[in-house]
């Protein structure tokens, strides 16, 4: 379990993420490894000779941060900041909200 304050840090480190690579927006995978990355660095661990093994170490442990908890912390940014959801997010809403306006018998053409 996270305190508030790591919660915060973490959604900082979050939040600048999806603005200085956008290309994370939409991959939860990708943002965990560069969160995980950072996470290590500033434990000073030498990354060239570091093992996957230690990794997994360290993550049992709850010294590294879930995947499920930046996953979780993901969503807070960008539902606070809708500006930093992804392509595939919006995507996703356009085609879910033109179902329902089919479903409701609308005319999506605009006759």
């Amino acid at each position: 379990m996270i305190n508030k304050k790591q919660r915060n840090t973490i959604m900082q480190r979050i939040e600048d993420l999806l603005i200085q690579v956008p290309s994370l927006r939409d991959d939860d995978k990708r943002l965990c490894t560069h969160i995980w990355y950072r996470e290590l660095q500033s434990k000073n661990v030498e990354l060239d000779i570091f093992r996957a093994t230690d990794f997994l170490k360290l993550y049992a442990e709850g010294r590294i941060t879930t995947d499920a908890t930046i996953k979780r912390l993901r969503s807070v940014v960008q539902d606070d900041k809708p500006e930093l959801r992804g392509k595939k997010y919006l995507e996703r809403i356009t085609k879910q909200q033109d179902k329902v306006k089919r479903d409701l018998g609308y005319n999506t053409l605009g006759l």
